[in-house]
């Protein structure tokens, strides 16, 4: 059976509209506050600017992308490399979690449907949802991000395991690569510090 070559990408959608609407406003204050004739003022566009750089990395920057060889979680200023040999179990309990020997990653960009959502979605469907022993979790129930992320996550690892192409043997000594994002941690670190003093200072 073929497999995908190309890596599958998930994101929130949800988190990708409210990011677009606050950059938008942040844009438009960046760019009155600019036009402004005093030098006080002008400052204040360093919030703005920092409020842009703020919401990019913690609601439009974060995915997973699923591919052949791993599956690589894009958190706010973490991302996780998931080999396939090393995952021992997917979950959904609280936001899409992905399990290896002794560790477990969740993914941001996944979180579970709160309990309106959830009823909601139990109302729409009577469909069980497959991978899941018992009665499903919420955050496995289709339209919610976590179940379309995990879906995502479960095809492409089930196919692989039919193929041959991961060996379960392997977890405890297939290393996950985890690399913090120390440049952009600095950098906003540094916009917050200044954003406090533009405002104190207008």
């Amino acid at each position: 059976m073929p497999v995908a070559a190309d890596p599958n990408v998930f994101y929130s959608r949800f988190n990708r509209i409210i990011a677009t609407l606050f950059t938008t406003m942040a844009a438009l204050s960046a760019l009155s506050l600019f036009l402004l004739p005093t030098a006080s003022n002008r400052a204040l566009v360093v919030p703005a600017l920092f409020a842009m750089a703020f919401v990019w990395e913690v609601l439009w920057r974060p995915d997973l992308r699923v591919s052949d060889t791993a599956v690589t979680i894009r958190n706010p200023l973490r991302t996780i490399v998931v080999p396939w040999a090393a995952l021992v179990h997917v979950d959904t309990k609280f936001s899409l979690t992905l399990y290896t020997p002794g560790r477990k990653f969740a993914v941001y960009c996944a979180p579970a449907p709160g309990r309106s959502l959830t009823s909601a979605g139990r109302r729409k469907t009577t469909d069980p949802v497959p991978y899941v022993i018992g009665s499903p979790r919420p955050g496995d129930l289709p339209g919610s991000e976590s179940g379309e992320a995990a879906q995502l996550v479960r095809a492409r690892w089930d196919l692989l395991q039919k193929s041959g192409r991961v060996d379960s043997g392997l977890a405890a000594q297939t290393p996950v690569s985890v690399t913090w994002a120390w440049g952009r941690a600095g950098m906003l670190a540094a916009g917050a510090a200044a954003s406090v003093v533009a405002i104190l200072l207008a």
